[in-house]
């Protein structure tokens, strides 16, 4: 798991490939679950303000590995902790995380 990612609550972890995150830089998120959770799932990720920047339905986790679906991919535009919630639309799957972007240097 990477420094970048404080808090990992839930069945579902949230791996950030970009380690530091700074303030522009393009972020990516992996996704890993124990369990063969069934898709699809829906994700959200709220930046420091708390305004939901990313809502998306993912037919199947980006897990980074060859030939799954694509990461999540956004800018971070403001330092400071940004939520990251992901859940199974038709389970009780779920995953919680905090990413901390800091100021760029």
């Amino acid at each position: 798991m990477s420094r970048t990612i404080t808090d990992n609550v839930g069945e579902i972890e949230t791996i950030c490939k970009t380690d530091p995150a700074r303030v522009g830089d393009l972020v990516k998120l992996v996704f890993r679950s124990d369990d063969d959770a069934d898709p699809p799932f829906n994700v959200r990720i709220k930046s420091p303000s708390g305004k939901v920047i990313i809502e998306r339905v993912l037919r199947d986790l980006p897990t980074g590995k060859p030939q799954s679906a694509p990461p999540i991919e956004f800018t971070a535009s403001a330092p400071g902790a940004y939520k990251i919630e992901i859940w199974q639309l038709y389970g009780k799957i779920r995953g919680n995380a905090v990413l901390n972007v800091i100021s760029a240097m």
